[in-house]
């Protein structure tokens, strides 16, 4: 995709490209079905991966490796943290989910925050979402996290967080407001405000699988045409909370593949920490450095949502 001007025939060009890519990345996923056998590619390719590395990473990971790990990272007293793992990955930690938020509530203390993802397992527009006790499809941690006391979640049908701590209530309560599911009232540009501390546990190498990325297409579609693009149409549903608050909430819907590993080279080394504990890959960078990274980088015509090659040439 390319970020220039717009103009009426070029953006035909680029929708033409765009929807190239998409038929492509479509054809390529029914090929694998049929090679593999299997109609969940991902899982299949990811839980062969997990095979073949529990092979070679057998190193067993101590609450105290851990604990030291997250300190590295920047973990502390007092911090609002933003998580994103995958459990799969704990596999040399003899621990269970409870354990690492423990770990995690234990280190920032009763003055810090956590946040998780908690986007639900069923995304169903026609069915009315009982946020309070809707699964999460963000993994073990975080539907873990999300079943503790007092943790409080946010209303929003394909973006949700969960959150304990003082900044709770500020980072969740009026997502269900929002136009577009990462604008300035939603927990993700919220978590610059308090200066949050974004990690990755087992989600791949930095930024992959960074959602509050997103905010960076939440704020330049205002300024530029090719961002709006990323939205195309809306969803509505109907929410309802456990004290029998009620409502409807409509925003708009992103649209297309994304890849925001491929931005990782254009971070600077010194803005984010990584590390590898066993198999486990972790990271972190504040949210404010994220998102105010990935503007800029968008403001230069650099995104994760980058046409593949073959569709670039129409564009």
């Amino acid at each position: 995709m390319s970020f220039g001007t717009s103009h009426p025939a070029r953006q035909t060009i680029q929708e033409t490209a765009w929807n190239m890519a998409s038929s492509v990345r479509r054809l390529m996923l029914l090929a694998l079905r049929s090679v593999v056998g299997k109609r969940d590619v991902r899982s299949h390719f990811r839980l062969r991966r997990l095979a073949l590395e529990k092979k070679l990473f057998r190193k067993t990971i101590t609450g105290q490796e851990l604990k030291e790990a997250l300190q590295r990272l920047g973990i502390a007293r007092g911090r609002t943290i933003w998580v994103q793992s995958s459990w799969n990955e704990f596999y040399n930690f003899p621990g269970k989910p409870s354990q690492v938020i423990d770990l995690f509530l234990d280190m920032i203390g009763p003055e810090g925050t956590l946040v998780m993802p908690a986007i639900p397992l069923k995304i169903e527009p026609d069915r009315v979402l009982s946020i309070d006790t809707e699964p999460v499809a963000t993994g073990l941690i975080c539907e873990t996290f999300r079943r503790y006391p007092r943790v409080r979640r946010s209303i929003h049908l394909t973006s949700s967080v969960v959150a304990l701590g003082p900044q709770a209530e500020f980072l969740v309560k009026d997502h269900h407001t929002t136009e577009a599911p990462w604008d300035p009232e939603s927990p993700f540009q919220r978590l610059m405000e308090v200066n949050a501390l974004c990690v990755g546990l087992g989600v791949g190498r930095f930024p992959a699988n960074l959602t509050p990325l997103h905010a960076v297409e939440s704020i330049l579609r205002h300024e530029n045409p090719e961002f709006a693009k990323v939205f195309r149409g809306t969803i509505s549903y109907r929410w309802r909370t456990r004290d029998g608050r009620e409502g409807t909430h409509e925003y708009l819907d992103r649209f297309g593949p994304f890849n925001a590993g491929r931005l990782r080279r254009h971070y600077a080394r010194e803005q984010y920490t990584e590390l590898r504990l066993s198999n486990l890959w972790m990271w972190a960078i504040s949210a404010r450095d994220a998102i105010a990274t990935g503007v800029e980088l968008g403001r230069r015509g650099i995104s994760m949502y980058q046409l593949p090659w073959y569709a670039r040439i129409l564009s």
